[in-house]
């Protein structure tokens, strides 16, 4: 274990005094566990065995802690000693939430390979790239995925050989391990055939040098980028994360396992902070293959041994019924999700009153919506900032009843984590309180850098920091505001669309002389992609005959939901694209 930064330095931030007393108590002594990831599970299982850690409806799978362990480390074993998977092994994963997929990664983790995340919204060419970019030689995925897979090992452009495949929604049942099995053959398996109860060994994991999770952002380029992230990452990420729930750490015990224990206040009526270990329940519907998913509706979850809902496609039918018949704790979303639950005309009908605290981040919340929402739950609002590059954990506004919190504002950074407003041309000089600049962050979170991609990581991580390409300012209490990017990036519903590669696929059609591609403002999505065209001299193409031609080879969420074409873009004098002017015109 180790001391992650300066704590005199920390007792000095304008932010400090927010922490709850437990919080800032702890920073004096306590230091971050240097553990593997899957000792989250092994933490909850030991002692939280009989608390439920999933329900999974269509599959009536309900498992209690002790016997999901069980489970993924039998599926480990499995993997090592029927596919050969060995430490630093990386292991893609395509699949929507089911209970196969956490199963899967926690198996992964647990034979010392890195999880590899690929996006079930993910059409061929693109999971093809990220497959080969991580180098994965095993994928596991859903059946629905099938037709893709056999097509990428047709093409024989990845190093991959071997598919684990599950059957979504086939009755499996931990106790048995029934279910049905997808008819497979070499090199495609079945994945109720990888579960081995032969013993074997985790390997040895260096948490601060070995990966646990590959995971991809869009970035400003085309190609998306793998983000590095680390079991110490993972681990700091869950804890300071978590503890916004719970105003406290988890208690280290000599083995390495986390010792989680609850404010006895907060299992009455009158409770101060909202999540209680080994009984509240939380729903996952942020995919886990995106950070959001994978720290706050996955990782921290298990670390806190309660019980997750795996959500596969959000309907708001269904995320009702399950709030309502389960009585859910903890759930939360983008934004837009909160203006569509609010969009319904029988909203006011809908008894969220069990929601003891909502999660929302990936996009700015407007405050009309926060507050609207907030009077329908029975807890409170909560909203945070990060990104990929800081594995998820940056800031969050406090989630106890008598903290201070502020519409408007992503909160205040997390326990051991640093947040500075510089200057956006040098990135050196710290602005005045109040003044705008670009925010940067610092602590164990901050993922190890890109993969496969030295330079951009020397651009984006340096010295430590993470340089987030956001314009933001901080009041004097150390609340900071988001006030604009600046990247181009475009956040549909919380995922991040990189302009670049929408205006790669148009510039293919022929006849398209220049074209840019800019975020709109949208009340459902929060931004949509919107092309601007222009064409070669002679040359006759309608907007919806571009739109077809993109629409058609990109995932569902990057689609183009606008073309407008003009006569010629608007350039600079040096020739560059002016899309502050296309903007403007929206």
């Amino acid at each position: 274990m180790t001391n992650v930064t300066d704590r005199k330095k920390l007792a000095q931030m304008p932010w400090y005094p927010h922490y709850p007393r437990q919080i800032r108590s702890a920073l004096e002594n306590y230091n971050l566990p240097e553990v593997p990831l899957y000792r989250l599970l092994e933490s909850s299982a030991n002692y939280y065995p009989q608390s439920t850690a999933v329900v999974y409806e269509p599959a009536n799978f309900i498992v209690s802690y002790a016997d999901l362990y069980r489970l993924c480390g039998w599926f480990s074993a499995g993997l090592i000693h029927q596919f050969g998977v060995s430490k630093g092994d990386r292991v893609a994963i395509y699949s929507r939430n089911y209970p196969e997929f956490l199963i899967a990664m926690y198996g992964i983790l647990m034979a010392g390979a890195t999880y590899v995340a690929c996006n079930p919204l993910l059409l061929k060419h693109e999971v093809e790239y990220q497959m080969s970019d991580a180098g994965c030689r095993l994928a596991i995925i859903s059946d629905d995925h099938l037709p893709v897979l056999k097509e990428i090992l047709k093409d024989n452009s990845t190093r991959l050989s071997q598919v684990i495949v599950f059957s979504r929604d086939a009755g499996l049942k931990a106790k048995y391990l029934g279910g049905i099995s997808t008819p497979t053959e070499p090199p495609f398996y079945p994945f109720m055939e990888t579960f081995c109860d032969s013993p074997f060994e985790s390997p040895h994991i260096d948490p601060k040098s070995d990966l646990a999770a590959v995971i991809y952002t869009a970035g400003t380029t085309g190609q998306p980028k793998g983000v590095m992230v680390s079991h110490y990452n993972a681990v700091s990420s869950s804890i300071l994360y978590y503890s916004a729930y719970t105003g406290k750490f988890p208690e280290l015990a000599e083995d390495g396992t986390l010792i989680c224990r609850n404010h006895k206040e907060d299992l009455t009526g009158h409770w101060e902070y909202p999540m209680r270990y080994g009984i509240d329940s939380a729903l996952a519907a942020a995919p886990w293959t995106h950070m959001m998913g994978f720290i706050a509706h996955l990782n921290s979850s298990i670390m806190a041994a309660v019980t997750i809902f795996p959500l596969p496609d959000f309907k708001v039918d269904k995320f009702l019924d399950l709030i309502r018949k389960w009585k859910i704790s903890f759930a939360g979303g983008a934004p837009q999700m909160m203006s569509m639950l609010l969009s319904m005309q029988d909203i006011d009908e809908q008894d969220l009153s069990s929601i003891r605290v909502w999660t929302t981040g990936g996009a700015p919340c407007p405050v009309a919506v926060g507050t609207a929402f907030e009077e329908r739950i029975g807890g409170i609002i909560t909203e945070g900032y990060s990104l990929t590059e800081a594995v998820m954990s940056s800031t969050k506004n406090p989630a106890n009843r008598s903290a201070k919190r502020k519409w408007g504002s992503i909160g205040i950074p997390l326990p051991f984590t640093e947040v500075k407003i510089v200057d956006p041309e040098t990135g050196t000089q710290e602005m005045p309180m109040g003044e705008d600049g670009e925010l940067i962050h610092n602590g164990p979170q901050v993922a190890v850098g890109y993969l496969n991609r030295p330079e951009e990581s020397r651009q984006t991580f340096k010295n430590g920091w993470v340089f987030t390409g956001d314009l933001a300012r901080m009041d004097e209490e150390g609340y900071i505001f988001i006030t604009g990017r600046l990247k181009d990036i475009i956040i549909y519903k919380g995922y991040n669309i990189a302009p670049r590669m929408l205006e790669e696929v148009i510039y293919q059609l022929p006849g398209v002389f220049q074209c840019a591609v800019v975020g709109k403002k949208d009340e459902v999505a929060g931004e949509i992609p919107v092309a601007f065209v222009s064409l070669k001299e002679g040359i006759t193409i309608t907007e919806s005959e571009i739109m077809d031609f993109v629409n058609q080879r990109v995932a569902g969420y990057k689609k183009v939901r606008k073309v407008i074409i003009l006569d010629q873009l608007p350039v600079s004098g040096f020739g560059k694209l002016m899309k502050g002017e296309l903007k403007k015109l929206l």
